[in-house]
């Protein structure tokens, strides 16, 4: 058995025993999801693999899962852009989390209209913070941030600018592509 076998195996069993309390404790306060994302940006580091959106009665949390981070880059950068979708009456999303992903770069939410972003970014509670061993990025941001609302979609974008004169881009599922709705407990 190797590390990530024993990593899987002790996380089943850790995942199996809280479901067995939060079954015997009620119901589960969050609606979430996981969606595989294949081998498909072969040229960077930064494939997205695997992203799992959370939605919770206080906010929405997404992980998103690379085939390698590295904390910098002999080249151009990559980032990470989050969408956030909040109504479904509007075509596209609310809302951009955009992030670098090499070690202390910035992040902002901003609005967006149209794939667009209108305005200045905001100063409400949101986060990103990188695990390079883990090759994982995690994005916070508080329903209060997006208005509250009672369901969300997201969508995930990855940029890898390292051959300037060829862009790579990733998206999760395909171009401009979401998680299903996702309902706040």
């Amino acid at each position: 058995m190797n590390r990530f076998t024993r990593i899987r195996t002790a996380t089943l069993g850790t995942a199996i025993a809280a479901a067995l309390v939060m079954g015997a404790a009620g119901a589960a306060t969050a609606e979430s999801v996981t969606i595989a994302d294949p081998a498909d940006t072969s040229g960077s580091l930064s494939d997205i693999r695997e992203v799992t959106a959370k939605h919770t009665s206080t906010k929405v949390v997404v992980k998103v899962g690379f085939t390698e981070l590295e904390p910098a880059s002999d080249g151009g950068p990559s980032s990470l852009s989050v969408f956030v979708d909040t109504d479904r009456t509007a075509k596209g999303p609310e809302f951009r989390l955009g992030a670098g992903l090499q070690e202390g770069a910035d992040f902002q939410l901003v609005r967006v209209k149209s794939w667009k972003v209108v305005g200045e970014p905001l100063s409400c509670s949101h986060s990103i913070k990188l695990d390079f061993e883990a090759n994982t990025a995690r994005a916070k941001l508080a329903r209060a941030c997006l208005g509250g609302p009672d369901e969300v979609r997201v969508g995930v974008k990855m940029t890898d600018a390292y051959d300037g004169s060829h862009v790579l881009v990733d998206w999760l599922k395909k171009p401009r592509g979401f998680t299903t709705w996702l309902v706040a407990a």
